[in-house]
């Protein structure tokens, strides 16, 4: 049997999130437009038959800015190449290359672990993948090239043959059915973070934080969840709250949705927003 840990590397929204959840199947890291929305590595575990993938989905590179947010995940992507053995580095033909590219193809070179280099988003019309060609011509000292499409699934088994080949032997680290080292209330908080991310687009700072309150079954097996949405400044508040209310109201109806449709259950959930211009310190 095979068993290892496989870092997904690359700058931010290149794909690295959409890559994992189509890897295992299920959604376990969410997925939006909007830079950084990866916030610590998140573990997706994949069961085959001939072992067990667990793959680390890491912030994505973010140069440029100072704040505390920005540092913090850019040291998890460091810290996450020790002890993994083989690394999936993830590119956008899509972007021109950048300061961010150039820094995590820097980190990749001086990494003696077994590199596969995959152009994401080949299910794009050429015409919209301006910049393959630069990306074709990378070398970070990988074994292996592909082209893949995480959202439609393309040459995905050809990558995981290949990790398979790249991976060590050894036992699995996770029992068989688990897929994501979160935990349920954590995805329960990721899963509202996304769905702010996706009513505010570019309107919010990435910079915000869910924190669930209070988690209770009733009697009649519905599920009770409160949860905070915190911001750092009173004027991103109240672009979350919105004009009567109405982006808060928008951001409960998404995720109680989903919510109830993967647990199957009758969600009541209630949102609030409040303000803590240092919450960033205590959280990283």
């Amino acid at each position: 049997m095979k068993s290892g840990f496989v870092m997904l590397a690359g700058r931010s929204n290149v794909g690295k999130s959409t890559l994992l959840n189509s890897l295992i199947g299920s959604k376990v890291a969410i997925v939006t437009p909007k830079p950084q929305t990866t916030r610590q590595p998140i573990r997706g575990i994949l069961h085959d038959p001939r072992g067990q993938i667990v793959f680390v989905d890491t912030p994505g590179i973010f140069l440029g800015r100072k704040d505390l947010v920005s540092k913090r995940l850019n040291e998890f992507v460091s810290e996450t190449l020790e002890g993994v053995d083989a690394i999936v580095y993830v590119m956008d033909p899509t972007r021109d290359f950048g300061p961010e590219e150039e820094h995590i193809q820097r980190l990749l070179r001086a990494s003696d672990i077994p590199k596969i280099a995959v152009i994401n988003k080949s299910d794009l019309p050429i015409s919209e993948r301006r910049f393959e060609d630069i990306y074709e011509a990378t070398d970070v000292g990988q074994t292996v090239a592909l082209k893949l499409s995480a959202v439609k699934n393309k040459n995905l088994n050809l990558l995981v043959d290949k990790l398979f080949e790249l991976v060590p032997e050894g036992d699995a680290h996770y029992p068989d059915l688990q897929l994501t080292d979160l935990g349920h209330n954590q995805w329960l908080e990721e899963l509202i973070r996304e769905k702010v991310f996706l009513a505010l687009d570019q309107e919010i700072p990435y910079s915000i934080k869910v924190a669930l309150e209070e988690l209770e079954t009733r009697p009649d097996g519905s599920r009770y969840i409160s949860a905070t949405v915190w911001t750092t400044e009173e004027r991103y508040k109240k672009m979350i709250i919105g004009a009567r209310a109405s982006k808060i109201k928008e951001i409960g109806m998404a995720a109680r949705k989903e919510i109830e449709m993967v647990t199957g259950l009758k969600v009541f959930l209630e949102l609030n927003v409040k303000v803590d211009e240092k919450w960033p310190e205590r959280f990283y």
